[in-house]
């Protein structure tokens, strides 16, 4: 529904043009100052025979901003229907000579990722900074500038507005581009100093919605938990004033963060409460990409979950992980189909069953690591491909004996094929836990020969010895010198054993 406010002695022309169009009136309403309305983000103002479209903080539409037109019937009739998002039909209204037709023009390319050219760019550079840069930055351009080019853009554009409420709305759009970039210390001063100036409660709840996202980004282990609190404090303020204005959405993409900022917190119910909110907006509004993404958060929170201390929740990331599937198919989603199967195969090594049961669940789990593994290769994700490797190996070691293989033979293949990946020099810390694991899989392998044995022994303590110098983290260190003592206390055994 578009809500158009305009004045009292306006407001009947106005109705006169919408009623001009079958079925429009079911999609617009037209209030003056005077009615008691809840004014969403899809509205526009007339007065003073002007059209005004309101800076759109909400992110429903590109962030282009449109000057002030003359009223007119036609004007008004294509700028609804570019609210309504029926492109095709807006442009039904204005001919190339219309001065809202470059701006429509512009503003379609942006929303449906076609190419602005040469001439799209110059008339922006005549007539707005701040469309210029937005349309460098999230537009499709012949020559995209470089990172810093488009910062220096940016600021040219800041330089030259002339108010606060837009001035915040082009320094809102250069904030994602800091974001985007990982420059989250500069991204981070420069929300705390635009929330000190006199703007609308849209633009401050959309930089508590940028500010929470820093702070999160800035969050290491252990947590925080005063941060931890600031966060969901200002991420529920931002769910409030979202759904205060019918904007479901929105809510559910923060309500989605906000339960992992509540897990974070240890806090499972309102965890559980905020992501199955998200999922219940966006069910809602049918979006299934974001439906999708919503349920793959709550799988993996339950699945979180039951790994720390509350194994009933299993079968319930089971059944989220599964569901999500339906989204995530692998023809059209085979990354996140990867990412499902991966979860899903340790969930299945994992999960406590009888004696009797785990030949089945070892079934299951195999299946969703090939799964996993036919998407995520050597060559396309090589850091996914290493990831579920080393898992893969370390669930072989659990599983029940194989008629048709050796699980501990297996297991050391996807080990070494791991450990292709994760170098030294580039994943140190996951080398470590590769190693470590690795070294408990020849503990319980079988030695054909005592030179298969010798040979053994001295790559377990090349291997122990090479965790201590990747990393400095006391637990994993402490478990090399665990391993290298038994070692030690094996040469001490057997060279007792062979002096009697």
């Amino acid at each position: 529904m578009i809500t158009i406010l305009t004045t009292t002695d306006f407001k009947p022309e106005i109705e006169q043009v919408i009623s001009s169009i079958e079925r429009l009136e079911e999609l617009v309403v037209v209030v003056d100052k005077d009615d008691t309305i809840n004014l969403q983000n899809d509205f526009l103002i007339v007065q003073d025979h002007h059209i005004i479209l309101p800076l759109d903080w909400h992110d429903t539409m590109p962030p282009y901003v449109f000057p002030n037109f003359d009223f007119s019937e036609s004007r008004l009739l294509a700028l609804l229907f570019l609210k309504l998002k029926n492109h095709q039909k807006a442009f039904e209204f204005v001919s190339e000579e219309d001065q809202v037709y470059s701006h429509l023009l512009i503003t379609t390319h942006l929303q449906y990722g076609y190419e602005l050219s040469d001439d799209m760019l110059a008339f922006a550079e005549k007539t707005s900074k701040h469309n210029l840069a937005i349309m460098y930055h999230y537009g499709i351009v012949k020559n995209p500038l470089a990172f810093d080019a488009l910062k220096n853009l940016y600021n040219s554009a800041i330089d030259a507005v002339e108010n606060d409420e837009l001035r915040v709305y082009t320094e809102k759009h250069y904030l994602n581009l800091l974001h985007d970039g990982g420059q989250i210390d500069e991204a981070k001063h420069l929300v705390e100093s635009l929330k000190k100036k006199a703007i609308s409660d849209e633009a401050i709840n959309a930089l508590n919605v940028h500010l929470a996202s820093i702070y999160t980004e800035q969050l290491k282990i252990p947590y925080d938990n005063d941060k931890l609190d600031e966060i969901l404090s200002l991420q529920l303020k931002s769910i409030a004033f979202y759904e205060a204005q019918q904007l479901k959405v929105n809510a559910g993409l923060v309500l989605t963060d906000a339960a992992e900022i509540a897990n974070f917190k240890s806090d499972f119910i309102q965890s559980k409460e905020l992501i199955n909110k998200a999922i219940q907006y966006f069910r809602q509004e049918d979006i299934p990409e974001f439906l999708g993404e919503a349920g793959l958060k709550k799988a993996i929170l339950l699945y979180t979950w039951s790994k720390n201390g509350s194994p009933q929740y299993y079968k319930a990331a089971i059944a989220a992980f599964q569901d999500t599937l339906k989204v995530f198919k692998k023809d059209t989603y085979p990354k996140k189909f990867a990412d499902v199967h991966h979860h899903l195969a340790m969930i299945y090594s994992e999960i406590p069953v009888t004696p009797e049961e785990k030949p089945i669940w070892t079934a299951f789990s195999a299946s969703s690591f090939k799964n996993a593994l036919e998407i995520f290769t050597k060559e396309e994700y090589p850091y996914e491909f290493a990831m579920a490797s080393h898992n893969y190996a370390t669930a072989l070691m659990n599983f029940p004996p194989a008629k048709l293989h050796n699980n501990h033979d297996k297991a050391n293949d996807f080990f070494e094929n791991a450990l292709q990946i994760r170098t030294a020099k580039k994943y140190p810390t996951e080398r470590a836990l590769t190693l470590l694991n690795q070294l408990e899989l020849f503990w319980l392998t079988h030695n054909e020969n005592e030179d298969e044995e010798s040979k053994k022994f001295d790559e377990m303590v090349v291997k122990a010895n090479q965790v201590k110098t990747l990393v400095n983290d006391a637990e994993l260190i402490q478990q090399a010198n665990e391993q290298l003592n038994r070692l030690e206390a094996l040469k001490l055994q057997l060279e007792s054993t062979n002096n009697k």
